[in-house]
């Protein structure tokens, strides 16, 4: 499978991605508002609170799929047909859990019923993400993609019914779920076109997936503490204004954060083959999806630090233009997730999860006691530059590992040249300031596309390859 086909498929999911991302966008421009800081703090604990039990239910399944199904002669219907029915099963079970542990925690009456509401959201969302594989494996992330677009655009109808009729929070809630349900329903429809699905319970099968799947599992709960334990420390010690602030900042990022994992999610089926039959073509995946990242990551990380309280007064409204404070801050660990995205899904296709095992839990011990000291002092700042450091210890620990079993570095040249075309980029908006963000968005993103054109960071052959 040629590098250009798959960049294609990724292009198609970056319009994809594109559509679903100005959906989402948009929709939390109007909930921001709709809801002031207050409020939207309780939105971002009823959606934090789940997401620990959404990791536990996922149970590295998403990425064992993509892994299992790659692999040479093995059967996919059936394969698809266990981890279906073994998600079914955990979701069912952690998220009826996270429904009773609630009522444990000393948060408003709201916060709590807004828990038993989103549920349902969640349950959806981890279901339809065993069919990732499937569609990445045959190349077929447009479905995706339109899935994800389609769902995001029953949300922002959904918030502006809501908006228009003063519903409140609890509605809100309820389109999620609408949405994620319309999604599961399109996914699964489109998956079966492709291979067979059942309820399959074949005890082997399952045996073989939890042996694969544990130590994902266990890195990713690990994972989980040092990215989300933050806002909810937050959310008991602070008030839930700081709360909407800081996640207000933390959305934007997750959205950023899904295009480094998206397009790996590409890259993984063929990082996984390659490596055990063509270590040449291995390494041409592994240093090309380097550079994507150098090339995407840095000019959104630089501009954004400087345009972040435009930025966050433009999607927010004024009212969150503090946020920008904090987006600044998060900014940097989003620059180290954009290369441990390539780290981590490296380490999954050379089968090497146990060995990161003990990385992520001491990276989860140091950060979590970090949050504890600096969250009640500082707040939000204490948590952002808590995440940074978690961030970028992880990424080094991954490195660490993926290098020393391919001995491989990849070039520079490509880093060196974003570099300087995000400099050039940030010279110019400086240097002309523009009355409106958007005018300065644009003047960064053409800066930064032309100097690195003139650079040959990206030249006419590979846009003219790519397009064919």
């Amino acid at each position: 499978m040629s590098f250009p086909l798959i960049a294609k498929n990724t292009l198609i999911q970056i319009i994809g991605r594109g559509f679903s991302t100005l959906f989402g966008l948009i929709a939390l421009a109007a909930i921001t508002r709709y809801l002031g800081q207050e409020q939207f703090g309780w939105y971002t604990t009823v959606a934090t609170f789940l997401q620990f039990f959404a990791v536990f239910a996922d149970f590295g399944l998403t990425l064992i799929g993509s892994q299992m199904i790659a692999e040479p002669g093995a059967d996919e219907d059936r394969l698809i047909s266990n981890l279906f029915s073994f998600r079914l099963l955990l979701s069912s079970l952690f998220f009826g859990s996270a429904m009773i542990a609630i009522f444990f925690f000393p948060y408003p009456m709201t916060i709590k019923l807004g828990v038993l509401v989103l549920t349902g959201s969640f349950f959806a969302a981890t279901l339809q993400n065993i069919f990732m594989g499937v569609f990445q494996k045959h190349l077929r992330m447009s479905i995706a993609a339109l899935g994800d677009a389609g769902g995001r655009f029953i949300v922002l109808v959904g918030y502006f019914l809501c908006i228009f009729f003063q519903w409140g929070l609890l509605p809100i809630l309820a389109v999620s779920v609408a949405a994620n349900g319309a999604q599961f329903l399109f996914l699964f429809a489109s998956a079966k076109k492709i291979v067979k699905i059942k309820w399959l319970a074949e005890w082997v099968i399952y045996k073989k997936i939890f042996a694969k799947s544990w130590p994902i599992a266990m890195s990713m709960g690990f994972n989980l503490i040092y990215l989300r334990a933050d806002t909810i420390i937050l959310s008991l010690v602070r008030s839930q204004t700081e709360v909407g602030l800081y996640g207000a900042a933390y959305r934007v990022i997750d959205v950023a954060a899904s295009i480094p994992v998206m397009f790996m999610g590409i890259i993984l089926p063929h990082l996984t083959s390659t490596w055990h039959i063509d270590r040449a073509k291995f390494n041409h995946y592994f240093r090309r999806a380097f550079d994507f990242m150098c090339l995407i990551g840095l000019p959104f990380v630089l501009g954004g630090i400087y345009l972040a309280k435009p930025a966050m007064a433009f999607l927010a409204g004024a009212e969150f233009v503090e946020s920008g404070t904090y987006l600044q801050i998060l900014l940097i660990a989003l620059l180290a997730i954009f290369f441990g995205a390539l780290s981590g899904h490296a380490i999954v296709a050379l089968n090497k999860q146990r060995s990161m095992i003990w990385g992520y839990i001491i990276t989860a011990g140091l950060t979590l006691i970090g949050y504890f000291i600096f969250i009640p002092r500082y707040g939000a700042i204490g948590a952002g530059w808590m995440t940074v450091f978690s961030e970028i210890l992880i990424l080094i620990l991954t490195f660490t590992v993926v290098e020393r079993h391919i001995r491989l570095w990849p070039s520079l040249a490509i880093f060196s040249k974003s570099l300087i075309s995000s400099i050039a980029m940030l010279v110019a908006v400086y240097f002309i300031p523009l009355p409106h963000f958007i005018y300065s968005l644009f003047l960064a993103i053409l800066t930064y596309c032309l100097v690195l054109f003139l650079l040959k960071g990206i030249t006419k052959e590979m846009i003219a390859e790519l397009i064919k």
